[in-house]
């Protein structure tokens, strides 16, 4: 029961933070995203997708990877790791909540 209830919260978990990862992705890549209103019409269309599909991608990987291998469950990582984990996941639940609810 108890290691049931353990996958499931690393399962939650790693969603948030790959939704994390996606939304601080697309907040900084879209249309009217942050890069392109710091850098203005020299951003492109087209490398604007694959500048964000590449990150996103090997980001999510690092993350399950990092999962599958135990790293979340136990607290290995050092304090920057964790800190990071943590943002990771809140930027998840609050993207979370803005795509679902608003």
């Amino acid at each position: 029961m108890k290691e049931s209830f353990q996958l499931i919260l690393s399962l939650i978990y790693v969603a948030f933070v790959i939704a994390g990862i996606s939304g601080i992705s697309y907040s900084l890549f879209r249309p009217e995203g942050w890069v392109s209103n710091w850098l203005g019409s020299v951003w492109s269309m087209e490398m604007r997708f694959l500048v964000m599909a590449v990150p996103v991608f090997i980001i999510s990987i690092v993350v399950v990877k990092k999962w599958l291998n135990g790293l979340f469950a136990s607290s290995k990582g050092d304090t920057l790791v964790n800190i990071l984990m943590g943002i990771l996941l809140l930027a998840g639940i609050y993207f979370s909540g803005k795509y679902f609810f608003f």
